[in-house]
C-alpha cells in the first residue's frame, strides 16, 4: 500500500470519528447505564496515561490539572443544561449542543494544529528527514506543556458529564416508581 493509500484510510478512521463525536454532541441518545460505565472506563484509562505523562514536567502538570478543572467544570454546567425524554419506556438525553461544541472544537483545534505540525516539519508528505535533529524537533513539538491541558479538558468533561448523567438516570427511574 503506497502513502497516499494509507493517508486516505488514515484520514477516512479519523474523519467518521469526529462525524461519530458530532452526532452525538448534537443528537439524542438512549440513557445506558453500561454504554456510558464502558465510556467512563475508556476515558479514565485514556486520560490517567496522559496525566500520569505530565508529571514528570511541573508546567505540563499544571495544565493537565487546569484542563481537568475546566473539563469537570464545563461537564456540569452541561449536565445541568441537557434535556430528557421518555420515550417507549427508554429515557433520552439530549446534551446542550453549545458545551459539547466547545469541547469538539477544542479537540479539533488541537488535532488540525498537530497536523499542521507534523505537515510542516515534511513528516507527512514524506518531504521530513528522520535525522536526530528532526525526531528531536517533533518531541519538543509533541510535548508542548498546553498539549495534554486541552486533551484533558476533554477527557474530565465526559467522564464527569457521564457519571452525572448516571446519578440523573437514578433520579429520573425513582421518580417514576415513586
Amino acid at each position: 500500500m503506497d502513502h497516499v493509500q494509507s493517508m486516505a484510510i488514515i484520514i477516512f478512521v479519523i474523519g467518521f470519528a469526529i462525524y461519530r463525536r458530532i452526532r452525538r454532541t448534537v443528537g439524542s441518545q438512549p440513557l445506558k447505564i453500561k454504554r456510558l460505565r464502558v465510556r467512563i472506563i475508556i476515558f479514565l484509562v485514556i486520560g490517567l496515561i496522559f496525566l500520569v505523562s505530565g508529571v514528570m514536567h511541573p508546567i505540563s502538570l499544571i495544565s493537565d490539572l487546569v484542563g481537568c478543572v475546566i473539563g469537570a467544570v464545563l461537564a456540569y454546567y452541561g449536565a445541568g443544561l441537557t434535556r430528557y425524554e421518555q420515550r417507549d419506556n427508554t429515557w433520552y438525553f439530549q446534551p446542550n449542543p453549545w458545551i459539547g461544541g466547545v469541547v469538539v472544537v477544542l479537540f479539533l483545534g488541537r488535532f488540525l494544529y498537530r497536523f499542521y505540525e507534523m505537515y510542516s516539519l515534511g513528516l507527512l508528505n514524506g518531504t521530513g528527514s528522520t535525522s536526530e535533529s528532526s525526531l528531536h524537533q517533533m518531541n519538543m513539538l509533541s510535548g508542548t506543556s498546553w498539549t495534554s491541558g486541552l486533551l484533558l479538558i476533554m477527557f474530565a468533561y465526559y467522564i464527569v458529564y457521564f457519571i452525572l448523567l448516571m446519578r440523573k438516570e437514578k433520579e429520573l427511574n425513582g421518580s417514576i416508581e415513586a
